[in-house]
């Protein structure tokens, strides 16, 4: 479905919903459900490469042949990453770019004939993959797929080259001929080589197909954060859905960019500012539209990784910059739950470099864009007074979670019966959304 921003003097040749979000009593309400994070694990070596790996927080292990690990690996930087994000994050969206090689091995059989081994997946984890067969006291031959020193497949009573085709998650075996008992044989050639940025492109054009919330965005490298910057406007303002990215040192001034500038340290591992990104694309993807980030603890966390002064957090915030301190308790917190937008004009609502209010907006865009589809309503009185009822309700549901406030039921969301004809509908929904207190300011009066 065709969606994004309009403008009156272009009116839209698709069919779709068309959201613009303004300053003043006109805007657009909340209640998508949240809760979706995207990530790209760029160079990781194994798994599935240029495709969806859907990871839920009911069950983070349940693609260990996909990742080769378990996700609560400490020792990998990926897995980590994985694991931040699902401290916010119900749904995780995992691609893993193309690039590198398969290992494979082989071994000899009677008669001559040789038995291929080659890994599931390219990536160097592939090296530590051997194959041991052992005679079957009962009958044909047990094989075993061991992977950096565990068994993590076994195969019983084996009698052909054939009996094994199809059967591992983690190697598939080619040959033909009767199995024998060998010791082990250990696959090589394994790399993890990523070639260009070509992988990089096809992970951000595929996500256009995900109603993510937040991207964990973990490149430093300034081409790839343009093309990030390109593709989130992109889906903003010319898909129609709201979102963002958080992505380490990069001064976007755009609303849908969230600039990470520091780290910590989770456990005893200090985390690059790339990592780190993990932590809050997972809050951001799970934060609702009346949860403010700011001041929010990072479980795990020991200690800030360039932590700032006074002056520099000052410093810092002005910028656009999203950055890790510490709190009076000693705890590690989100200082300020803010995106880098800086610059602001009059059409613009002054509030949404605070993500709080965005997530008001965006919420809201993102809800309309699924109320008002095509070719659901009669774009006549009847159909007017449906759509006003609908887009009432909603405005009634946002104040009562306490999104909004100021709502005036009869005038925040009416049709423009005079300009709407023929298939186009002109709506006006007025909104103010609630931020949180994060600043005090308290006279003490002596007496």
């Amino acid at each position: 479905m065709a969606g994004g921003t309009f403008k009156m003097s272009q009116p839209k040749v698709r069919p779709g919903t068309y959201v613009n979000v303004k300053n003043g009593r006109q805007a657009t309400a909340p209640s998508s459900t949240r809760g979706v994070g995207v990530i790209p694990l760029i160079g990781y070596d194994w798994g599935p490469r240029g495709q969806w790996i859907v990871v839920s927080s009911d069950s983070p292990d349940g693609h260990l042949s996909e990742f080769g690990r378990s996700i609560y690996d400490d020792s990998n930087s990926a897995m980590i990453m994985l694991q931040l994000m699902l401290l916010g994050a119900t749904t995780v969206y995992v691609y893993i770019p193309d690039g590198g090689k398969a290992a494979s091995g082989k071994t000899t059989l009677d008669a001559s004939k040789e038995m291929t081994i080659t890994a599931k997946y390219k990536g160097s984890l592939g090296n530590k993959i051997k194959i041991v067969s052992i005679e079957n006291p009962a009958g044909g031959f047990d094989v075993s797929v061991i992977l950096d020193g565990s068994e993590v497949e076994l195969f019983e009573g084996v009698k052909t080259v054939e009996d094994l085709k199809d059967c591992s998650e983690y190697v598939t075996f080619t040959g033909v001929g009767t199995l024998k008992a060998f010791a082990s044989v250990s696959l090589t050639g394994a790399t993890d080589d990523v070639s260009g940025n070509t992988g990089i492109s096809d992970f951000l054009d595929k996500s256009e197909k995900v109603r993510f919330n937040c991207m964990c965005f973990p490149s430093t490298e300034s081409s790839l954060q343009t093309a990030l910057l390109t593709k989130i406007k992109y889906i903003r303002e010319s898909i129609g859905w709201r979102c963002q990215a958080v992505a380490p040192n990069f001064s976007a001034n755009y609303e849908g960019i969230i600039n990470l500038v520091n780290s910590f340290a989770y456990g005893e591992k200090e985390l690059t500012t790339a990592e780190a990104c993990a932590w809050l694309a997972g809050a951001t993807a799970g934060a609702d539209y009346v949860t403010s980030l700011t001041y929010k603890t990072v479980t795990g966390a020991t200690y800030v990784v360039g932590e700032m002064n006074n002056e520099a957090s000052i410093e810092a915030i002005n910028a656009g910059k999203t950055f890790f301190s510490v709190d009076e308790a000693g705890e590690v917190i989100l200082e300020y739950d803010i995106n880098s937008r800086v610059k602001l004009d009059s059409e613009t609502p002054q509030d949404i470099r605070k993500n709080r209010p965005l997530r008001v907006y965006d919420t809201a865009a993102n809800d309309l864009l699924l109320m008002f589809p095509p070719n659901k309503f009669s774009n006549d009185e009847d159909g007017w007074n449906a759509m006003e009822g609908l887009g009432r309700s909603r405005l009634q549901l946002y104040e009562d979670d306490g999104a909004t406030t100021n709502v005036n039921l009869d005038e925040d969301f009416l049709v423009d019966r005079g300009k709407s004809s023929g298939d186009s509908t002109y709506i006006r929904m007025g909104l103010q959304a609630v931020d949180s207190a994060e600043k005090f300011y308290i006279d003490v009066i002596t007496r």
